[in-house]
């Protein structure tokens, strides 16, 4: 049997192609990515956003000397506090109640994203055990409750080996497949 992870991985690799040409400057504000891998009873997401959404004051980032070790001591507070708390999957997303998944694994990292600058995306991956997987028909994304500059989320999907594709914004948070 595959293990999801492998799944997971050949879903990513998959799609390096189309995600290199959808993000050609990788690091949008305002933008979050989530793919997700649904086969048989595994589901693994992945959430990317870009640092600067978990900054608490969105300052315009100056060129100085201490600007590296200003944005060290940032990312270190983030990676220290606040992604711990994403383990807590509902502050991005929903699955189904009836669908009785339950977290099997949680992991988070920070990614640069462009050689000129310090942009940084942070990765979220998740891995879920469903016990009712026949009752998984949708994602509620609740990442727009949490982040006021979030405009849009794209969301893309291996779901029992049909592709899907969608991007959407606050006014369409709910995704039914």
């Amino acid at each position: 049997m595959l293990k999801l992870s492998f799944i997971s991985l050949l879903f990513i690799f998959s799609l390096a192609n189309a995600e290199e040409t959808r993000h050609a400057s990788a690091h949008v504000h305002g933008l979050n990515n989530l793919t997700m891998v649904l086969s048989q009873n595994q589901i693994a997401i992945t959430y990317e956003m870009p640092i600067i959404q978990l900054y608490e004051e969105h300052e315009e980032h100056e060129e100085h000397e201490e600007h590296e070790e200003h944005e060290e001591h940032e990312e270190l507070a983030i990676k220290n506090e606040s992604l711990k708390e994403f383990q807590n999957h509902l502050q991005l997303f929903e699955l189904p109640i009836g669908a009785e998944c339950e977290l099997s694994s949680f992991k988070s990292e920070f990614h640069n994203v462009s050689t000129e600058g310090d942009h940084k995306d942070i990765e979220l991956s998740y891995e879920f055990y469903c016990n009712e997987p026949n009752l998984l028909n949708g994602i509620q994304i609740n990442a727009f409750d949490r982040f006021d500059d979030l405009q849009m989320v794209n969301f893309d999907a291996i779901i029992n080996n049909q592709g899907f594709t969608k991007s959407f914004n606050s006014l369409e948070a709910k995704i039914t497949f």
